[in-house]
């Protein structure tokens, strides 16, 4: 028996999808990174709760609304910084795969002057065939490289940082600047972090994404700060992973740790060193 009325209709068409462009404008920038966003054009009603989730993977973008159950995936053809440097690699890389470094670029100056970063410090280098490339080292509490960060110069380009461990181990972990001072700073991203160790001379550390991880998070207790300042981007996303990130450590660290938010309008990174030294010191 053919099937009726709406059923009939359901069968001879496909399940809608989520709009390609509407998750390349929330697309988060770093792998394994998820945002969720209010889903605009819902065909279940207006969405005023972010039921819309949009996760960046190693592949590309996978998208669900838990309001309407659309589901969603987008490739990030302007911009496939995986496949650029490693073509048919996995996510993470080793010592071997890694890319022939060079002098930073123009481009490279030019971005890292905005921030007032040294080009010619150690994290920062070029890589060989392709300006619009910055690798940034990624460095653990031991003062040892375990991977590297590529930023992405072009504008809007999506994804903005892609980051490579040589161990699986590794993977997913924070990038340290150690220096043994007993006040720590947390920051969402590396320039920032990188910033406030070089003006400073306080460790800090970078998330590279808006939550810490359990393995930074028992690093932090092993090194015994006196202080610890959590510092990230003012944007929705930045506050409440700086709550949450608070509360994390206002739970594990002793009582006699001071641990401040600041609830700045600007990353470290844009601020001069003589504000960041006036604020900090």
């Amino acid at each position: 028996m053919a099937p009726s009325g709406a059923i009939a209709f359901c069968a001879l068409t496909k399940s809608p999808m989520i709009d390609r462009n509407l998750i390349l404008k929330h697309a988060p920038s770093n792998i394994n990174e998820q945002v969720h966003v209010n889903h605009e054009g819902c065909e279940a009603g207006e969405d005023k709760k972010r039921r819309l989730y949009i996760k960046r993977t190693d592949k590309g973008l996978v998208a669900y609304c838990h309001h309407c159950n659309e589901k969603g995936f987008a490739s990030d053809s302007s911009a496939r910084l995986s496949t650029w440097l490693f073509s048919g690699s996995t996510s993470h890389a080793s010592r071997q795969q890694l890319p022939t470094l060079v002098e930073v670029s123009i481009e490279g100056k030019i971005w890292l002057g905005k921030y007032y970063c040294d080009s010619t410090d150690k994290p920062f280098n070029g890589i060989k065939g392709n300006t619009k490339l910055l690798s940034l080292d990624l460095v653990d509490h031991n003062g040892d490289v375990i991977g590297y960060q590529v930023r992405n110069l072009v504008p809007n380009a999506v994804p903005k940082y892609v980051s490579h461990y040589f161990a699986q181990n590794n993977r997913g972990d924070v990038a340290w600047f150690y220096s043994g001072h007993k006040t720590l700073v947390i920051t969402e991203d590396y320039l920032s972090a990188y910033r406030i160790h070089k003006d400073t001379g306080f460790t800090s550390m970078a998330l590279l994404r808006t939550s810490l991880t359990d393995q930074a998070l028992i690093q932090i207790c092993e090194l015994e700060f006196e202080q610890v300042i959590v510092w990230l981007d003012s944007d929705e996303a930045g506050k409440k992973g700086a709550k949450k990130v608070k509360t994390q450590l206002q739970h594990f660290l002793p009582n006699k740790v001071s641990v401040i938010r600041f609830p700045l309008d600007r990353e470290p990174k844009e601020h001069t060193p003589a504000e960041l030294k006036e604020m900090l010191l």
